[in-house]
């Protein structure tokens, strides 16, 4: 036997609760920039991009799921290791757990490649989150992670648990 429920409005019981329903998205953060400067290094060490994205949970043990879009990644004379890195609750930027050599790049002077990030993470309480690629050039060759004019996004969205 089917049930069906219908309803006008979905209100949470208890005042600043929420509603929360497993498995749906809470909220959803987003960077993009359409038409972006270069971003660029010759560092041999991971740096800060300057892409970043802050999301505070609405609860504790929700995940959440980190995708980083690059259009044009530009590996000019060198390879590029990216790695994401989060700040938690206004610490310091550590990079996520599990990144080996590095979590995406490209190798060996290609040039003009797409590339994409995608993470997640239990969070643990409700302070805010910050996310943000850290990249480097493998030999000390120029490296882009951002080409001249083209674009980016990173998106973060909460999933109920």
């Amino acid at each position: 036997m089917a049930s069906t429920i219908n309803v006008d409005n979905i209100a949470e019981a208890t005042s600043g609760s929420g509603v929360h329903i497993p498995g749906h998205a809470v909220q959803r953060v987003r960077t993009y920039v359409s038409n972006s400067s270069v971003i660029e290094s010759t560092s041999t060490s991971f740096v800060a991009s300057g892409i970043t994205a802050s999301i505070t949970p609405k609860a504790s043990g929700n995940i959440i799921l980190i995708d980083l879009v690059l259009s044009m990644v530009d590996c000019v004379s060198d390879t590029i290791n990216i790695k994401m890195y989060q700040l938690i609750a206004g610490g310091s930027y550590a990079v996520m757990a599990g990144a080996q050599d590095y979590q995406i790049g490209i190798q060996s002077a290609s040039r003009w490649h797409p590339n994409v990030f995608s993470g997640s993470y239990t969070a643990t309480s409700t302070s805010a989150l910050t996310y943000q690629p850290y990249f480097k050039s493998v030999g000390g060759g120029n490296v882009r992670i951002v080409h001249d004019s083209s674009s980016y996004s990173l998106t973060l969205t909460e999933i109920a648990q």
